[in-house]
């Protein structure tokens, strides 16, 4: 049988139980997130029902709190909380437990009155993916609660000296009754629907937990069935493979002895050298072509000799040929990170846990070159950037890249640099001033924003024809947000730059930024050098 056939079938039969092994661990490891959803939805239930409870005292206490003091803001709060349950407000972020309490404690802000995304308490039952039942048993919790609400509203209208005119609307006038408002508050009737709530409260907690400990019982069951399966394919393989070792060593390791020992002394320079092995499969016909390649060394050895010469002034042109790509390469690339490809490192990429980054970008780039020409707006940009080049070289700071209008720099990048902040906030005090006098002079009003921001980034080398030094990280998307959410003329940065520099520069407040992923963040303008002292 011929290795080729042989292999085939084997790596068949491999390929086979391990494409079997894979598809029982990719359903393994959904059964694995199935488990997860079953125990997020009993959480996500636990927190209704607590909310629920939750709201049920908390609108207790503030009728209690209003009918005892008159105050208007414990009545504020009562109503907001009801407002919240039936969705004519969102829920604040934070609304479990002690959140009342920290409001009451002017701690937090009161919770904001925009209906943009309000849901009711029922909505998010119906959206929680409960069941009918379980649904039922708060629902039926909430209609007693809303029962207990209605009798807080009769205190609170008696409080104001306003009674039911017949209509379910308090607009009839009578005296405030304080005593008759506190005896609903605190009878017998009051305090039966208070723990009548609770009941279906536990039913419905019980319920969801049967339902889930029934999930969580079929889905482990699955498991131990795809964990045994798993096991069982596992041990065919190893088998299957035992097997193939065995066949390969036996058949031709031998043979292949022969091979190496005839490649041996061909390679010492003894052509006449065979390897003496006959047989149909590959090995054979590799033992015959080794045969075939001894004979055609000799002739193949003086035509070597022939075109050493040829290859020495070839040589000669590659090493010049070298040093000009080596240029180009110096130009394209930072010094330190060409001489490392030089080198024969393929893949150049680190972390870099501090440095500062800037972006700087014309302003109404677009419709200035509508009204400039293209020769125009190329030398226009030449010039301003060609300015910026000279100053990255003065204050030993390293050019990423221009993207258009754009212009990106870094410092502490690629040899690390305590002072990279510094450095890169004199580079943007001195490109700001010399972009000035060149706009001062210039055909149209120009102006740029500059933004910087200091933090951690992973710099490399990409491409393999055309090679690029470039920046990944949070760092760069938040410097490049600071510009383009800065003004015209100013250096806008972020807190971590202010902080580096606070002592040698002067800062003004600016507005916050809003970020994408990670809410408004703190800004500020570089304005100037403090003068020293």
């Amino acid at each position: 049988m011929q290795i080729r056939r042989l292999l085939q079938f084997f790596l068949f039969g491999t390929l086979l139980l391990s494409a079997a092994i894979a598809g029982m661990a990719i359903m393994l490891v959904e059964i694995e997130t199935k488990v997860e959803e079953a125990q997020n939805k009993r959480y996500q239930s636990y927190l209704l029902a607590d909310e629920l409870r939750q709201s049920s005292d908390d609108l207790t206490r503030f009728a209690r709190m209003f009918v005892a003091t008159g105050e208007e803001k414990y009545l504020k709060y009562y109503l907001d909380i009801l407002d919240i349950r039936n969705g004519k407000i969102p829920r604040p972020e934070g609304y479990e437990g002690v959140y009342w309490d920290l409001v009451v404690g002017k701690i937090i802000a009161e919770p904001a009155r925009d209906k943009t995304g309000s849901l009711s308490l029922e909505a998010r039952l119906l959206k929680a993916g409960i069941s009918i039942d379980e649904f039922n048993k708060l629902k039926e919790a909430q209609n007693i609660s809303n029962e207990l609400a209605r009798l807080e509203i009769v205190a609170i209208n008696a409080i104001k000296g306003r009674a039911d005119d017949g209509t379910g609307l308090f607009l009839k006038e009578i005296k405030a009754d304080p005593a008759f408002a506190n005896k609903i508050l605190n009878d017998e009737r009051y305090n039966n629907y208070k723990s009548r709530i609770m009941q279906p409260i536990g039913e419905f907690l019980t319920a969801v937990d049967q339902r889930t400990k029934s999930e969580l019982l079929d889905l482990n069951k699955q498991t131990k069935n795809f964990l045994i399966g798993i096991t069982s394919l596992s041990g065919g393989l190893f088998i299957f493979l035992s097997i193939l070792v065995w066949i390969l060593f036996v058949r031709f390791l031998r043979r292949s002895s022969y091979l190496m020992q005839a490649v041996k002394k061909i390679s010492e320079g003894d052509f006449a050298a065979r390897t003496q092995i006959s047989g149909a499969d590959e090995i054979s016909v590799l033992g015959a072509a080794i045969d075939s390649m001894a004979n055609n060394l000799e002739m193949a050895l003086i035509k070597a000799n022939q075109k050493t010469l040829e290859a020495k002034q070839q040589t000669e042109e590659l090493i010049e040929e070298r040093h000009h790509s080596e240029k180009l390469l110096n130009n394209i690339l930072p010094a330190l990170i060409a001489e490392r490809l030089r080198k024969g490192e393929s893949m150049i990429a680190e972390t870099f846990p501090e440095v500062t980054v800037l972006f700087a970008d014309i302003v109404g780039f677009t419709e200035l070159s509508a009204r400039l020409g293209p020769r125009e707006i190329v030398n226009m940009l030449n010039d301003v950037f060609g300015r910026f080049d000279t100053l990255v070289v003065e204050y030993k700071i390293e050019k990423i890249k221009t993207i258009g209008d754009c212009y990106m720099v870094v410092g502490g990048i690629p040899e690390r640099d305590p002072l990279h902040c510094q450095k890169i906030a004199e580079f943007a005090m001195a490109a700001m001033q010399s972009f000035a006098e060149y706009a001062s002079d210039f055909s149209q009003p120009l102006s740029i924003r500059m933004g910087m921001h200091t933090g951690t980034v992973v710099a490399g080398v990409v491409g393999t024809q055309k090679f690029s030094y470039d920046l990944w990280g949070d760092v760069v998307n938040v410097a490049s947000r600071y510009e383009s959410t800065g003004e015209p003329n100013k250096i806008h940065v972020s807190d971590s730059v202010k902080f580096r520099l606070d002592d040698d520069f002067i800062f003004e407040q600016a507005e916050d930024v809003e970020m994408k992923g990670k809410g408004k963040l703190h800004s500020w303008f570089m304005i100037g050098r403090k003068k020293q002292n």
